[in-house]
């Protein structure tokens, strides 16, 4: 038994490991070492500077973004539907967020407001460091132009998940297909600033992991009969 848990050990520690490789790095705000990644398609610039900020042509479609193979759409909505999503990269750097108050370009996702953001993957995926903006790109750690981060009402796949606060978001790993964040705090606003993702290794190699240490489990149950 000893053997089967450090193997167990083993097998989980080195996925880990794998994912850590891994992972890929989506940037929404504006950064001076990280290069921001700009949505293919479906963009306008009618909420800030031309050639500077993105925000959506259509609401409905959002703002698609393709990195090392992992495919994501990103929506905002409010309790009418789809609205006009921005991707804030100057002069606040602040990253994605919903723009349903008349077009204000500083706008942020706000409770208030009835506003959400929704991550749609082409795969199943870990989520994990996802790092949100106050007002004046605080990293929602101090009261900025629209308040702090506050809370949130995480939903996975279409089911409620749980509540969370900006820092258990970023250092909380959560896996699906899609996400929707819902802030919960009045007079908190928010912007997607980036997120790391992992693609969930496809069931055929779950499957042989798991085979490798049934079959280890069985040799050593064999090996204490005989």
């Amino acid at each position: 038994m000893r053997k089967l848990l450090f193997a167990v050990a083993v097998g989980f520690a080195s996925f880990n490991l794998f994912a850590a490789a891994n992972a890929t790095v989506f940037v929404f705000k504006g950064d001076s070492v990280l290069v921001t990644d700009v949505p293919t398609g479906n963009i306008a610039f009618d909420c800030g500077t031309v050639g500077t900020d993105f925000c959506t042509g259509v609401d409905a479609d959002g703002f698609d973004y393709s990195k090392d193979g992992i495919d994501v759409n990103a929506t905002a909505f409010t309790s009418a539907g789809p609205t006009q999503l921005i991707q804030d990269i100057t002069p606040d750097n602040s990253g994605l967020g919903a723009l349903s108050e008349g077009g204000n370009i500083d706008d942020q996702t706000q409770f208030d407001s009835d506003e959400w953001i929704e991550f749609t993957f082409n795969q199943e995926v870990f989520l994990t460091n996802i790092e949100f903006n106050a007002g004046n790109d605080t990293d929602c750690s101090t009261f900025g132009s629209e308040g702090p981060c506050g809370d949130f009402d995480l939903w996975i796949d279409g089911v409620f998940f749980s509540s969370e606060t900006a820092v258990d978001l970023l250092t909380t790993v959560f896996v699906g297909t899609v996400f929707t964040f819902f802030p919960t705090t009045e007079m908190a606003g928010f912007a997607i600033g980036q997120f790391e993702v992992t693609a969930v290794p496809l069931p055929g190699a779950l499957t042989l992991m798991l085979s490798g240490l049934a079959g280890l489990a069985f040799a050593s149950r064999r090996k204490r009969t005989v």
